[in-house]
């Protein structure tokens, strides 16, 4: 019960709390998918790049393939995507892994736009009740001839419950919008930096499997000496 009246009776008697139940909802919502989405598809871009390294360098790019698609986030891809292009110059090979992470970007951004959009139109839904509790509040009195409590009540109360929940609904989604914004953003850094890495490690693999074996350097060759000889027993001076 709110101001003696049951919350099925509020939002039935207002068409601005009806709104902001649906954008309460909707609110919900979209923050669980973003949870969902960013629990999986979350990575550690240095201690990922270190495991790839050592595979890649010790057991080869075979086993390294193998690891990326272990992988099931955007990190993964990303190696994949440059050990299929390790062909390509650094140039090219830094544009095809540069567009790949606008994708991951563009994924990571995805429904950002519209919780901030509710976080904004609940908080102004709410004030747009408030306006209209008043305009009925004024328009009560300018019937009855009287200014009494009996008479405002029901305005001022509209007014009241529409700014409180348009605000309980936009502050938590202002929240968690930002919150998920940095959250992209520090994905999509740690992307670009390892990109950068992978393409300096892809051309040191590149040289060194074009790297020709030294040949084994000959055995150093003895020098001729002639042989020494003795002068015989008589030859001696005792």
């Amino acid at each position: 019960m709110i101001l003696g009246q049951s919350l099925v009776d509020i939002f039935r008697g207002s068409l601005i709390m009806l709104l902001l139940l649906l954008a309460s909802i909707v609110v919900v919502a979209l923050v669980v998918e973003r949870f969902l989405y960013f629990a999986r598809n979350g990575f550690d871009a240095q201690r990922l790049f270190i495991r790839f390294r050592q595979i890649l360098r010790n057991r080869g790019p075979r086993e390294a393939r193998h690891f990326t698609r272990m992988l099931r986030n955007p990190i993964g891809g990303l190696f994949q995507i440059a050990l299929e292009n390790n062909h390509l110059p650094p140039e090219e090979l830094g544009e095809i892994l540069y567009s790949y992470i606008l994708e991951e970007k563009i994924k990571f951004d995805r429904y950002l736009g519209g919780l901030g959009t509710m976080a904004n139109a609940a908080t102004l839904l709410g004030l747009l009740g408030t306006v209209i509790g008043l305009i009925r509040a004024f328009h009560n009195i300018a019937i009855t001839g009287s200014g009494g409590p009996a008479v405002v009540s029901a305005g001022i109360a509209e007014a009241l419950l529409t700014t409180a929940f348009g605000l309980f609904i936009g502050i938590p989604a202002l929240f968690f919008y930002n919150y998920f914004v940095k959250k992209s953003n520090d994905l999509a850094t740690q992307m670009e930096s390892t990109m950068d890495r992978v393409i300096v490690l892809i051309q040191e693999e590149k040289k060194r499997s074009r790297k020709p074996p030294e040949e084994p350097r000959p055995a150093p060759r003895e020098e001729y000496r002639e042989p020494e000889v003795y002068a015989d027993e008589g030859d001696w001076k005792f």
